[in-house]
């Protein structure tokens, strides 16, 4: 529906975001709306961006009535038709967790800007959209999309094997701390520990908002 691209951590150059962004399915739509700030940027056909928070969503959201009720209960809005829009509020309900009460075949990304930015990727249990990132250790950067050939533009040169896939139903919580480098995964009875982004991985175990770079864990690059 949407596909999304994004960077966090150290800055990216212009044509590369801009040439990546081309590369982009836009949706019905047309066209391609960007969002960044200070080490992070999110482009999309659809990106909701209020209030500090942006949200750019791939897929759809299922249960879609259910959402609503609970959200608009808690006073919180609802826009009909704009899934981003209602994964927004859902993050502004549940913080970095809000994937966990959020049915669906989707992929998300969310970056909290109203602090230190922190950024949340999101992978829908049920799978079927996929979310693909890359680290650059030498930058400090981490790219991601839900569409390979945009995260391959966003890439300087081939990267071979370490372009990954989040897992369906993991969600991965990252913040700027020191030499960063992330790997979401999903772990059984915790998380491990290194040094760099920290990212927490499984849905159940993501911290809640305002919390997140306080309670956030970060895990080893995979092989």
């Amino acid at each position: 529906m949407y596909a999304f691209l994004g960077h966090y951590g150290a800055g990216l150059p212009a044509h590369r975001l801009h040439a990546a962004a081309a590369r982009l399915r836009t949706g019905p739509s047309g066209g391609v709306r960007l969002s960044r700030g200070e080490g992070w940027a999110l482009a999309s056909g659809r990106v909701f961006d209020r209030g500090g928070v942006a949200v750019a969503l791939d897929g759809g959201i299922g249960g879609r009535l259910a959402l609503a009720t609970r959200l608009e209960v808690r006073g919180l809005p609802v826009a009909d038709r704009n899934d981003a829009a209602l994964a927004h509020s859902a993050f502004a309900l549940d913080g970095a967790g809000f994937a966990a009460h959020v049915a669906g075949v989707y992929a998300a990304a969310v970056v909290d800007a109203r602090a230190e930015p922190v950024l949340v990727l999101a992978a829908a249990g049920a799978g079927g959209t996929p979310l693909y990132y890359h680290w650059e250790p030498q930058e400090g950067r981490l790219c991601f999309a839900s569409a390979l050939p945009a995260l391959l533009a966003l890439l300087p040169d081939r990267p071979g094997p370490r372009v990954r896939v989040l897992p369906p139903g993991t969600s991965a919580v990252c913040c700027r701390h020191g030499r960063a480098r992330p790997a979401p995964r999903a772990v059984s009875g915790g998380l491990t520990v290194a040094g760099g982004l920290t990212v927490a991985a499984r849905r159940r175990s993501v911290p809640a908002a305002g919390r997140a770079r306080a309670a956030a864990a970060a895990v080893r690059a995979p092989g």
